[in-house]
């Protein structure tokens, strides 16, 4: 049995016993399955939210890596993720987004934390965002890419971008500007998920730069408190 599989379980049996380990005793209220408690700064109905948000499933897909042999998997991954969209020739917002997602990784490392978190970033601008495209990226912000936790995901097609990155994850976006030729922009939403090693949303924090000791904190305190259950 796999990590996710033997939480999900674990969870199960935990809902219904008077004594509860770690995660157990955090999943006596609200949604199942989260460590976290509800955020302050969610709508109240997440129903309303076109994106997973607190306590819902993220949904499953597998894209390929451009830097690694075997494509990543949703289902497969067994530690706490942030995820976010972008793309790289975004004259704005994206900059700081992955700036952050930079800051993150290097308070990690700092930490001799960041083999415990994964970073992934899936652009939707695939046909611009080649390997090299993405290379620059990541020496602009300041990024190891080549770390085993960062992920730079690259749908094989726009069309394959717009499923996952609009139909299942819910950010929408837009070609603005040159559409027909390469000096298109994108009007997109931001968004960064924090995904549980149960596949659940923990946190969808909204903006374009998100607190980066926020996201670094909340992370933790999901790994940790998985790690102690097992």
């Amino acid at each position: 049995m796999n990590r996710r599989s033997y939480l999900r379980a674990g969870a199960a049996m935990a809902a219904g016993a008077s004594t509860a380990g770690c995660l157990g005793g955090l999943f006596d209220s609200g949604p199942q399955n989260v460590v976290l408690s509800p955020p302050d700064d969610q709508l109240a109905d997440s129903s309303s939210l076109a994106y997973p948000a607190y306590g819902e499933s993220f949904p499953a897909f597998t894209l390929p890596n451009p830097f690694a042999e075997e494509p990543f998997s949703v289902a497969d991954f067994e530690q706490p993720f942030l995820c976010t969209a972008f793309y790289a020739f975004c004259p704005a917002e994206c900059i700081l987004l992955l700036n952050s997602f930079a800051k993150v990784q290097a308070r990690l490392l700092e930490q001799n934390r960041a083999d415990e978190i994964g970073l992934i970033a899936i652009t939707f601008d695939p046909e611009r965002d080649t390997p090299e495209a993405l290379r620059t990226n990541a020496d602009r912000r300041g990024i190891n890419y080549e770390h085993p936790m960062w992920y730079y995901l690259r749908p094989e097609s726009a069309d394959a971008a717009k499923q996952v990155v609009e139909e299942k994850l819910g950010l929408a976006y837009e070609k603005i500007g040159d559409v027909n030729g390469d000096a298109y922009e994108f009007n997109h939403i931001s968004v960064t998920f924090l995904v549980n090693p149960d596949g659940m949303v923990e946190r969808a924090y909204r903006g374009q730069q998100p607190d980066v000791e926020r996201l670094v904190d909340d992370s933790l305190t999901v790994q940790d408190a998985y790690s102690q259950d097992t």
